[in-house]
């Protein structure tokens, strides 16, 4: 055949596609950071690695029975050693990537941490006059001592900063308060300390209640390196509004953009006993919380928490559940999620369903979209995780896909779905209630 015509061909279909908007451009479509550039350790937890963030507070902790012993009440005590390393083990194998904060077994992190070969978050507090500063001293009138806070504290942190295991600080006492000045000075001090005697700089965060909003948030963040709030849906009263860690997410990314630092966890629930009817829904709770936040920006997940409670027999239930979604993060999605570069250049819309939800919490009322969309470019493919926040079904289009036989698609969170391909550039989603879906959209050669 004439070369000239096989020329001629090719640039009109080539001109036919710009003409009709058909993207046949696989190289640009899937153009964006691959893993070789990315030049931190396997082995450390983000942002000092690359090793998604996932753990649980209170790790073989306990809730003691309260009894009366001699008169004076008591409470049982910690679970026996090797239970505790028993559900370690558990969480660990399981697909978390971390062990902590703990509370009254902060004094066996370390070593579990050993055991286990798994960094930690290590629970700190400063020291003033000989004492450790928790909650009772903000409820004492008693004056900050800066000068001895930090010469009593320095030499701590610094001995235990020699520990590699150590990933993160986690500062106590937890949800100190932006209008107390008190507080705020402890909190400010509390992280220069971190920061000059801590040869490495780890991360340092505080549990921030779940009602803080972005601008309260924004106040402490300055000494902080990581936005911890917790985000405990059923416990807030948004049980059957889930969009609630929609907007509970929002508050940390604003927060965020406001101070122009930090990285945003969320930190899901796992404390109370659900009704028996609705045990079932403990599965869908879980994937849909994790899910959701992910896709509204957070960049690792602390459940509270791993603690056995009397009377909290879904302990197994949500643990398993929680460990499914470790174990996927611990792939190449949470690769994208840390690494991935954001991308709207895609159309996911709601072509069946309710397209809009309203959220309501005391003199708060919004309206969100009923799914969350988060779209990645990683390592020479598309990621698309999204999230319906209904509580009834709906059916999404994505669209504007690159054109060609050879793209494929393949949920990851279904390790039962099969690849299809999508040489139309679009492909329709149907999502039950509360369903997370996240394509990986790629290019077989």
């Amino acid at each position: 055949m004439n070369k000239k015509y096989i020329s001629l061909c090719g640039a009109l279909i080539f001109s036919g596609s710009l003409l009709f908007g058909i993207n046949t451009d696989t190289k640009t479509f899937f153009a964006g950071p691959k893993c070789e550039d990315i030049k931190l350790p396997a082995d450390k937890l983000y942002p000092m690695g690359r090793k998604f963030p996932f753990g649980f507070y209170s790790t073989g902790g306990k809730n003691g029975v309260t009894r009366i012993e001699n008169g004076v009440k008591k409470k049982t005590e910690i679970m026996p050693l090797e239970e505790r390393m028993a559900d370690a083990k558990k969480i660990i194998e399981g697909g978390a990537t971390m062990i902590g904060p703990q509370y009254e077994l902060c004094f066996e992190i370390l070593e579990t941490a050993k055991k286990f070969n798994v960094p930690v978050a290590y629970t700190i507090s400063g020291t003033m006059n000989g004492k450790k500063i928790d909650k009772s001293f903000f409820r004492t009138r008693e004056k900050l001592d800066v000068a001895a806070l930090r010469k009593e504290t320095a030499p701590i942190i610094r001995e235990l900063a020699k520990n590699p295991e150590i990933a993160y600080w986690n500062l106590t006492p937890e949800e100190r308060r932006h209008w107390k000045k008190r507080e705020k000075l402890y909190l400010e001090e509390m992280y220069k300390l971190l920061k000059e005697n801590d040869p490495l700089k780890r991360p340092v965060f505080m549990y921030e209640p779940g009602h803080r909003s972005a601008g309260a948030l924004a106040k402490l963040l300055p000494f902080q390196d990581i936005s911890a709030k917790g985000c405990y849906t059923n416990y807030a009263g948004q049980k059957n509004s889930r969009v609630w860690v929609r907007y509970s997410m929002e508050q940390e990314t604003e927060a965020i953009k406001i101070c122009q630092k930090g990285i945003p966890f969320l930190l899901p629930e796992m404390f109370q006993q659900p009704e028996e009817k609705e045990l079932p829904m403990v599965e869908k709770w879980v994937k849909h919380d994790v899910y959701c936040g992910l896709a509204n920006g957070a960049k690792g997940i602390l459940v509270f928490s791993a603690r056995r409670r009397p009377h909290f027999t879904a302990w197994e239930q949500y643990i398993n559940a929680y460990l499914e979604t470790a174990k996927i993060l611990g792939g190449e999605l949470g690769q994208a999620l840390l690494f991935g570069k954001d991308t709207t250049d895609l159309e996911v819309s709601v072509i069946e369903g309710v397209e809009k939800i309203e959220f309501k919490r005391r003199d708060i009322t919004k309206t969100y979209p009923s799914i969350s969309v988060k779209q990645l470019v990683w390592n020479n493919a598309r990621y698309i995780l999204i999230v319906n926040s209904a509580n009834t079904p709906v059916k999404a289009m994505v669209d504007n896909l690159v054109y060609g036989s050879t793209v494929k698609v393949k949920d990851l969170l279904d390790a039962k779905a099969d690849k299809f391909t999508a040489p139309e550039g679009n492909f329709e989603v149907e999502l039950a209630p509360l369903q997370a879906v996240c394509f990986k959209v790629y290019c077989e050669k």
